[in-house]
């Protein structure tokens, strides 16, 4: 089969325009059989709090999905380069098309010039309202509240709004204008107005300010638009359902996705002389500006919207749920069934939580270590299959997203990927397909994989936090609080059924010796390597501790009685053999001794410790005593 695939990188929820055009674009690919693979990092530019830079935890980690694009499986690839908080992921994508000689389209994106560009007008739309308010409505005070300000949809807003004030002789006052960061900020900006000379309208550079600042002056008393006139800017579903209905410019989202598409389809057929596309708005006059008449807002919008409020309250339920669970569990399997509860309010297909395959393993210290900052892990294990035929347990490498096998599915396939971090550490991603794109409810998705995110993350601190408590540092041995920990266990074990029980002391020979003539980092050299003997003589069936300087435990039991001292001499060979490869110029030496007896004979650990303390002091004194200079006998000769 030879169907072609297609990636798309973009930011998410980042607004409803970017979903419709995308909407659209997995429309046409599945009617002319081509593959969508979306690389979606859930927070867009204008989503990060003021102050948050591109070295920040928060955009690496948002951005670190786009990395898992292999150029060796994709036939073309589609950016929404203006919504991507950092910079340099728009010019790494850009550069990694240019490379592989892969077509690439920036959409919508007045910043980043790419080889293909398919953009909205945003001057001549701004135009459209403004000339409205001055030639239609008499108007003179006219308020500005644009994005971001250097962002360049607004500095096209705010040139076409001046542009049109120009035209008409009105002077520009640069106290009626303000920058709202395209969200609530613009309830303050509206403040400042209000405070300084009353505004007749207040342009709003989208729509979703331009209805934060409807609410604010409801709330305080003034009439929309008898006292003021809102205008917005994008033409999102809400505007033509918010009270009043918004007068603003609708961009003809639908279209835009058939040209990208189109646009697309042309690349790939070889067709060198593609030329850039500028999509022009439309003005849709409604009630904020009082052109439009009142409408009635039907019941079944009402219905929707109270059915959707109830699903989300039963969503949010089970979020506090998976909380209440998680408080207690200390089991990772577990804990990924309570994070997946509300996964059904999603209505998502072939859901994979991607999973470092690390976080699976007990022993390992996954945030601890430096091989996983910031970074995609090399593999990763599947968890939470949510309608799919992946089972759990699934290894794969990551930037083989499942090894591409559903790629060749009979239908075209539409996937999603979204990253999922702990502080700096990436710990995989999220493959999932949802039911209808544009539909989909991605501000509590994103609730829910950083709300999911912060529990595994938690739960591996916790894990590793309880771990270094009950280890040593330099050996990674039980420490007393682990040795207490694991033989009151055992302890439970042995009442239950008869087994043989053997504690082995362990004490290394002239470490004093070695610390006065090599410095501490020649005894801890020899700590390390009585450490690393001991484990690889006991660790599959012993209990392994640290019980002091020089000193160490092991609690061995079995339902056969284990040959102790076959064990102890594989241990001095391990040393021997050490100090025969070893560049140091000291031997590595130890004193072993131990005591077994029968779980019915059992009284306690500290009994049984005292035992082999003694047989290990009369090793200790045989072994000096067949050294003949105890001075030098450390030193290799």
């Amino acid at each position: 089969m030879n169907r072609k695939t297609i990636a798309l990188c973009e930011s998410g929820y980042h607004s409803e325009s970017e979903a419709r055009i995308i909407s659209e674009i997995i429309k046409n690919a599945k009617e002319n059989n081509v593959n969508v693979l979306i690389f979606n990092s859930l927070m867009g530019k204008g989503d990060f709090p003021l102050g948050v830079d591109e070295a920040s935890n928060l955009v690496h980690g948002e951005s670190e999905i786009f990395n898992l694009i292999n150029y060796q499986k994709i036939n073309g690839l589609i950016i929404f380069g203006n919504s991507i908080k950092r910079e340099a992921s728009v010019l790494e994508l850009k550069k990694a098309c240019e490379k592989n000689h892969i077509p690439c389209i920036n959409v919508n994106d007045p910043t980043h010039e790419f080889a293909h560009n398919v953009t909205i007008s945003n001057s001549d739309s701004m135009e459209l309202i403004v000339e409205h308010l001055v030639e239609d409505h008499h108007l003179t005070k006219i308020n500005f509240i644009g994005g971001f300000r250097d962002n360049k949809e607004t500095i096209e807003r705010l040139t076409a709004y001046k542009r049109i004030l120009t035209k008409h002789n009105i002077p520009i006052d640069e106290s009626r204008i303000a920058y709202g960061h395209f969200w609530s900020h613009a309830v303050d900006c509206a403040k400042n107005f209000l405070r300084r000379d009353f505004p007749e309208a207040i342009v709003c550079a989208n729509d979703t300010m331009a209805i934060f600042v409807i609410d604010y002056l409801k709330s305080e008393g003034y009439r929309v638009p008898q006292d003021i006139i809102v205008t917005g800017f994008d033409g999102i579903s809400d505007a033509f359902t918010c009270e009043p209905s918004l007068t603003t410019v609708r961009h003809r989202y639908e279209y835009t996705g058939n040209v990208v598409f189109e646009t697309m389809l042309k690349l790939l057929s070889g067709i060198s002389n593609v030329k850039d596309s500028s999509i022009k708005s439309e003005l849709i006059l409604q009630e904020s500006c009082g052109c439009g008449r009142h409408s009635n807002k039907s019941y079944d919008q009402f219905s929707q919207k109270y059915v959707k409020r109830d699903a989300f309250s039963t969503f949010t339920k089970q979020m506090v749920r998976a909380d209440i669970y998680f408080s207690d569990e200390d089991n990772i399997d577990a804990l990924f069934d309570h994070i997946s509860e509300p996964l059904a309010y999603f209505q998502t297909k072939n859901f994979i939580y991607c999973i470092d395959e690390n976080i699976t393993k007990e022993d390992e210290y996954f945030l601890s270590n430096n091989f996983t900052k910031h970074k995609i892990p090399g593999k990763v294990i599947s968890v939470v299959p949510f309608y799919t035929n992946i089972n759990t347990g699934t290894v794969f490498a990551s930037k083989e997203l499942l090894n591409y096998d559903f790629l060749q599915e009979d239908e075209p396939v539409f996937r999603m990927f979204t990253s999922i971090y702990y502080k700096d550490r990436c710990l995989g991603y999220i493959v999932y397909e949802p039911n209808d794109y544009a539909e989909f409810d991605f501000r509590s998705f994103m609730l829910w994989i950083y709300n999911s995110a912060e529990k595994i993350g938690s739960f591996c601190l916790k894990r590793e936090l309880e771990k270094l408590n009950l280890k040593d540092y330099t050996t990674g041995l039980y420490n007393r609080r682990g040795m207490e920990k694991h033989f009151s266990q055992v302890y439970k074990d042995i009442l239950t059924k008869e087994e043989y029980i053997s504690v082995i002391c362990i004490d290394i020979d002239y470490l004093k010796k070695i610390n006065d003539k090599f410095g501490h980092e020649g005894g801890d050299n020899a700590i390390l390597q009585t450490a690393n003997a001991i484990k690889k003589t006991f660790a599959k069936n012993g209990i392994c501790v640290r019980t002091g300087g020089d000193e160490f435990c092991v609690l061995v039991h079995s339902e056969k009685k284990q040959n102790i001292d076959k064990q102890i001499e594989k241990l001095t060979k391990y040393l021997d053999d050490y100090n025969a490869t070893s560049d140091v110029a000291y031997n590595v030496m130890c004193s072993c001794g131990y005591f077994t007896l029968c779980s019915k004979d059992f009284t306690s650990f500290v009994e049984m410790q005292k035992m082999a303390d003694k047989k290990l002091y009369e090793v200790k004194d045989i072994h000096h005593a067949n050294l003949k200079d105890n001075a030098s006998s450390v030193l290799k000769v």
